[in-house]
């Protein structure tokens, strides 16, 4: 089979021929309908992504059909379904996995950072409980929802406290991950009609978008002084998809007291903490992924008409003119290599 290995950081990626997988145990083996393209993959070409195993293949944003199954697997699945794959693979007994967050395992593994991922005709899933069901989605589009669609609809529940009726929030950078969350924060029940919502980010065409998904108003750039103007007031809530140093300290200058920054990007930044850089009693948090249960809600979602999000599909072999595509900052939406 075909696959795009990276075998040292900053070395380009390899189109090569490679055996194709066997399953043994609970292992499944998945036939690739597309891979999503996503920043941290850019990341670990770069080596700045911590925890990564080389050489490997790349993609943790998969969906396919299930292909073949190892013995220990029992009726869990049939051949033939069509799947998204849980990229968070925990060690399953722990504490975090038995709570339903294997993606904060401490020995977990992920495909494209520990374990070969998408970026490939097939590929191995350890266990059958990683892939969720995709009853009427074609897999190709479904891809997405494995990260970029699944990342922001957690930090959307994670910020769930202080997304009541006239909360204002701040989003910083509405790419990919930008345009689900704009749809999550206007299905918060009771109050995701009445939040007053502003996008902050450089690029026109994508603040066009954020408007067209729900924005009530949206900066190019744009200093602390002008996201307060447009939100009238600080915000409850800053979802950072960008997490640069600059990112993060015009959070810290926006958000209210006791008020939220939630860091979804991994672009590398970092906050100083202590009461003079910060409103006084304000939140900050990360956010990973999501669990099992956030990906099947987010597949719900979808199947029920509810989200809207931009895909261009690309030849697998054109995996490394879509990195530099995506380093330029020339995707709309979500580009997905397809086999």
């Amino acid at each position: 089979m075909l696959a795009v290995r990276l075998y040292a950081p900053r070395e380009e990626l390899r189109v090569e021929e490679m055996p194709l997988p066997e399953p043994t145990g609970t292992e499944v083996r998945i036939r690739v309908a597309g891979c999503g393209v996503c920043h941290t993959d850019l990341h670990v070409v770069d080596g700045t992504q911590t925890r990564v195993e080389l050489p490997v293949t790349l993609g943790h944003e998969v969906a396919g059909w299930v292909d073949a199954i190892g013995p220990g697997v029992g009726d869990a699945m049939a051949i033939g379904n069509a799947v998204v794959v849980h990229g968070g693979w925990g060690c399953g007994a722990c504490r975090e996995c038995r709570a339903g967050a294997e993606q904060r395992c401490a020995r977990s593994i992920a495909p494209g950072f520990q374990a070969d991922g998408g970026y490939a005709e097939a590929m191995l899933i350890p266990h059958p409980r990683h892939l969720v069901s995709l009853f009427g989605l074609d897999p190709v589009r479904a891809a997405p929802l494995a990260d970029a669609g699944i990342t922001p609809y957690r930090a959307v529940r994670r910020a769930q406290r202080w997304l009541v009726p006239g909360a204002r929030v701040l989003v910083i950078g509405c790419g990919a991950l930008g345009q689900f969350v704009l749809q999550y924060l206007r299905l918060v029940p009771a109050a995701g009609r009445e939040l007053t919502v502003a996008v902050r980010e450089l690029s026109p065409a994508r603040l066009q978008r954020a408007k067209e998904l729900g924005a009530d108003s949206g900066l190019l750039d744009g200093n602390p002084d002008a996201s307060l103007a447009a939100l009238g007031g600080s915000a409850d809530v800053v979802l950072d998809f960008v997490g640069t140093d600059a990112t993060l300290v015009h959070a810290a200058a926006v958000v209210a007291p006791d008020g939220l920054v939630v860091l979804v990007g991994e672009a590398g930044g970092s906050l100083s903490f202590g009461f003079d850089g910060l409103p006084i009693e304000s939140w900050l948090t990360t956010v990973a992924w999501g669990s099992h249960d956030d990906l099947r809600q987010v597949v719900r979602l979808a199947e029920d008409g509810r989200l809207s999000w931009d895909i261009e599909a690309l030849p697998l072999t054109d995996a490394v003119a879509a990195h530099a595509r995506l380093r330029a900052g020339d995707v709309g939406g979500r580009l997905v290599l397809v086999p």
